[in-house]
């Protein structure tokens, strides 16, 4: 696994947008990341790190409720950045639960399960992060050089 520099993702040069939980976020999440990508020049970029992005955002939903219902606590803290790089753009969704994400090999007759492999197979390289007592980051990596 790529090791990420600590805390890149509250850097300044990071655009940050705080997501709601609802079902909404993922589009604004995609639009934002098409946005970004198009002032930055990388316009060829936008459909991948938009699914990726579409994709790390629906997970954080999904998986922020089921954490809200089992702790009987709000899961907030859902949050989308983007960071431009040399020679690439990292993309990270953040969100308050501690669990790593998992890259699962679905039946073919299962309905969910392949989202990370679109993860795996769009991006250079993605992983995860924890972020000290916010939950974690969940990011990829798209080389633009």
């Amino acid at each position: 696994m790529m090791r990420m520099p600590a805390d890149w993702w509250d850097a300044p040069t990071a655009v940050v947008c705080s997501l709601s939980r609802g079902p909404q976020s993922a589009r604004a999440a995609r639009r934002l990341t098409r946005n970004t990508l198009r002032d930055w020049g990388l316009a060829f970029l936008a459909e991948d790190a938009e699914a990726i992005v579409g994709e790390f955002v629906a997970n954080a939903v999904t998986h922020a409720a089921a954490l809200e219902l089992s702790r009987k606590q709000a899961a907030d803290g859902l949050g989308l950045r983007l960071l431009r790089r040399t020679g690439e753009v990292i993309c990270a969704v953040l969100d308050s639960s501690d669990d790593a994400p998992v890259l699962k090999a679905p039946g073919s007759a299962e309905e969910c399960g392949r989202g990370l492999q679109m993860v795996d197979a769009l991006s250079d390289v993605w992983g995860w992060s924890p972020v000290a007592g916010r939950g974690k980051a969940v990011w990829a990596i798209l080389f633009c050089a």
